[in-house]
């Protein structure tokens, strides 16, 4: 992995491996804590978890708003330190209203930072590198997770309320690191309008956020919006390697109990050799719909051999579900760089904030229903679950590339010259 050159990119991959740990840490942790330590019951935390995700739709759109006016770099630092603040109030819960206060604050805040992180690194990148360097941060980002669970192990050993308190002010501290790297960044406003396209004939591809009037707002720019809920779609398959995964391996198959643990450590193996390599291939509007569609073949087969893994011995259930879990893992990669080609190529480049918090809304509307349909399906339907669930993910991962196909505003076209009689 070849480090970016110096300057911000390079400090905004710092910025993003301090963010990493957090995730890694709240993950279980977080939970741990506040049944451990807090006294909370698991239905309360469960139900205090959703809410807070829930009250996280409110912040992306108006914190991507604010971020154009006043610049990404400065609110990123103001939330970042609103962040550990929070983090560093989970210590004074000791009931369900004060817990589910400081969640939904919590939620409000992550659901803000992300489009404010996304649009400043759209400031400091050109549109040709720009996968490649959301890709490369991708892989920082996985190192981070994984990096961060041996201090969840550490704390599960001793097994106390002082180490699981030191695992939240581990996280409290990692944000307030994030806040000080995010210091050293240049300022910007905006990323910089994108040169008009030359005339001449041939496909180009279409600006949706550019050809409409801009003072209209990105919520009338229906294409664009139509795409961040269907992306919000195709990030179905977290659910999928979070809770899907772990549920048919204990529930529906003879495999070992640690596969699971050897099914997450495969994914986290090939998204860190592959992600560069996958985002290589999204250079433009056209690359990053294939690169959507091709995810949806891969979790179409991933699907068929989940469900084929629970009509087999154990140790042919094994391999069958470690083919899986790397087909899963590319429809993963696909689609984040998929995804990331698309959300900045047809924003408007005068309001990536903006249309960068639009662009999450559909993620996190996924993230707060996607374990519930997950569950269902799979629950209810079994073996019948995993191919319904691939069959609609692929026919959700082809519309992309009908969208993207139509411009967002009619072009007239030209008079014809009138052509000389011929006697």
């Amino acid at each position: 992995m070849i480090l970016p050159p110096r300057g911000p990119l390079r400090v905004y991959a710092t910025l993003t491996f301090f963010d990493s740990l957090v995730p890694g840490i709240m993950l279980a942790g977080g939970v741990l804590f506040f049944t451990k330590v807090a006294g909370l019951g698991a239905v309360q935390v469960g139900s205090g978890l959703s809410a807070a995700t829930l009250a996280g739709l409110a912040a992306a759109l108006p914190a991507g708003r604010l971020g154009d006016r006043i610049g990404h770099r400065r609110l990123l630092i103001g939330l970042s330190l609103l962040r550990a603040v929070i983090l560093g109030g989970y210590q004074l819960v000791g009931s369900y209203p004060a817990f589910l206060l400081v969640a939904c604050l919590s939620g409000l805040a992550e659901s803000g930072v992300a489009p404010v992180r996304q649009a400043y690194l759209a400031t400091i990148t050109t549109p040709e590198s720009r996968v490649a360097t959301l890709a490369f941060n991708r892989v920082v980002r996985n190192i981070g997770a994984t990096l961060s669970t041996p201090a969840l192990g550490l704390a599960l050993a001793v097994d106390g309320p002082y180490a699981f308190r030191a695992l939240i002010g581990a996280g409290a501290v990692s944000v307030l690191a994030v806040a000080l790297i995010a210091t050293r960044l240049p300022e910007t406003r905006g990323a910089t309008p994108a040169p008009a396209p030359a005339p001449g004939p041939g496909p180009s591809a279409p600006k949706p956020a550019v050809a409409r009037d801009r003072a209209a707002g990105v919520l009338r720019d229906r294409p664009y919006v139509a795409l961040s809920l269907l992306n919000g779609l195709l990030i179905m398959h977290m659910e999928l390697l979070e809770i899907g995964m772990p549920l048919w391996v204990t529930g529906h198959t003879g495999a070992p109990a640690w596969t699971t643990s050897v099914l997450l450590f495969t994914n986290v193996l090939v998204a860190i050799g592959l992600q560069i390599r996958v985002g290589r291939g999204v250079t433009d509007v056209g690359s990053a719909s294939r690169a959507l569609r091709r995810g949806g073949y891969c979790l179409l087969a991933a699907s068929a051999l989940f469900a084929a893994s629970g009509t087999l011995a154990p140790a042919w259930s094994v391999a069958v579900l470690l083919g899986a879990v790397v087909l899963l893992t590319l429809t993963e990669l696909l689609q984040s760089a998929g995804s990331w080609g698309l959300s900045y190529d047809l924003a408007d480049p005068a309001r990536p904030g903006e249309y960068q918090g639009v662009w999450s809304l559909g993620t996190q509307l996924v993230r707060a229903c996607g374990p519930l349909v997950v569950t269902l399906a799979l629950s209810s339907l079994a073996h019948l679950g995993w191919l319904l669930i691939g069959t609609l993910y692929l026919a959700a991962s082809t519309v992309p590339h009908l969208l993207t196909r139509r411009p967002a505003l009619p072009t007239p076209l030209p008079t014809p010259a009138p052509q000389p009689a011929h006697s």
